[in-house]
This record gives C-alpha cells, structure tokens and sequence, in this order.
C-alpha cells in the first residue's frame, strides 16, 4: 500500500491503474533490456541472473524485461522483489507456472538505510509527503532476506522516488563486475541519478527515453561493485 500510494501520487493516477497498468510494458524497454544483457555477459554459456526491484503488479516492466531475456535463448532467472503484498500478490498470480520467474514479497533494501539513506534525501518540497511514508513502512516486517538465485547480471530498478540508492546499497554485494544497472529517474532533471552518484562511482553511463513514459532511464555500471556472491555463501540477510 505505500509505494502504491506514493506512486499514485506522483504520477497522479489512480492506484488502481497502478496495479494493473503496464506503463513500462513497450518495445524501447525491451530493446534497452536486451542491450543491455548483451553489454553485461561474456559468452560462457552460464545462465542469466536479473533481479527487478519494484515489480508491480508484474504485467508492466517484468513482461518487457521477460520477452528481452526469452529472445536471448539463454537460460535465465528472473526474479520481481515487490514489498507491496497486495501488488506482490498479483504478479505471482499474472507469473505462476513460468518457471524462469520468481516473485518475491519484500523490500529489497536493509531497514537501517530508511534512516541513514533515504530520509535524508528528501527534498523539502516533498518531505511533508514522503518522510510519514517512509516512516510507516520502516515497521514493515518483509525487508530484504531472500537471496537472488546467484550473481547479479542485470538490476532493474523501477521503485519509488529516493530510494534508489538503498536499493543500490543492498544489490552492490551481489553484481557481477561487469553487471549492469538500469533505473527509472522519477525525479526531475536526473535527480535520482545525483543521489546516487553522490555516494557511488559509476561508469558507462547513459541516459534512455522511453517512448510514451513520463520518466527517463538511467544505465550504467557500479564501478566498485564488490566481490558477488555465489549461491550457498549465506543470505543478504
């Protein structure tokens, strides 16, 4: 309920199209997404590990990043972190039987970072909307503990204004070094990409429009990602 709510505020639409709508569901997402995946893999064959945090209801961007990944005719995992339980419940329902799709009913950051990395943050325009959400959600019991199935090839962010960078923060970990970050920036004049870059160094960044989308993409790479985990090694807890 809060990231519909707050996605609803800032696109001013009813929430009730946010959970069905796929506004991100369109073929300038799906060639971005298949570049992509193609600038982030070497050619050994292994499977594809892609990891969007703010699924939805899961017929908007999920349906585009899973089209992208079946033209690869590569194995793949795909796997939706959603923390809202009403939309989380959708997308297992829209994905139940694809196998190469996993939903996850979480928030895909650690608590702490609501304080220490997203609240800060805030304008002061938006502090008397955002910061009583954020607060709410922070009692939330459904943080970050289901690990991705292994290694990070592709992040796909498309969650809730300012927290980006937690998002980042608890993903860092577990990309590849030559995995590749795509991210919607919902706030004005590339704002979510100078939070992040306020903290993190990034590389090989690009800057996507997005036919019939209010917002821009941002891709880039971490450049000092840490060492990725491999499955087995423990949790990102």
């Amino acid at each position: 309920m809060f990231w519909r709510r707050l996605s609803q505020a800032i696109r001013g639409k009813p929430a009730a199209n946010s959970l069905r709508s796929g506004q991100l569901d369109n073929r300038d997402l799906e060639a971005l997404v298949a570049g992509a995946v193609g600038r982030a893999n070497a050619e050994d064959g292994r499977g594809l590990v892609v990891v969007e945090v703010g699924t939805g209801g899961g017929k908007g961007s999920t349906a585009a990043i899973h089209r992208a990944l079946t033209a690869t005719d590569r194995p793949f995992r795909l796997v939706g972190y959603e923390g809202d339980a009403e939309l989380a419940s959708l997308a297992t329902e829209h994905w139940n039987g694809t196998e190469e799709v996993q939903i996850v009913n979480e928030y895909f950051m650690h608590r702490d970072d609501i304080d220490r990395v997203v609240k800060p943050r805030v304008a002061p325009a938006d502090r008397d909307a955002y910061l009583p959400e954020f607060d709410a959600v922070a009692a939330a019991e459904n943080f970050l503990a289901t690990s991705p199935p292994g290694p990070i090839d592709l992040l796909f962010v498309d969650s809730v204004r300012y927290t980006h960078l937690a998002i980042l923060r608890a993903a860092e970990s577990w990309l590849r070094p030559d995995a590749v970050v795509v991210m919607e920036d919902d706030i004005p004049g590339y704002g979510e990409l100078a939070i992040v870059e306020s903290e993190l160094e990034l590389r090989d960044v690009a800057r996507h429009e997005i036919g019939g989308h209010q917002w821009p993409l941002v891709e880039f790479r971490i450049a000092r990602a840490g060492t990725p985990h491999v499955p087995g090694d423990g949790g990102t807890g």
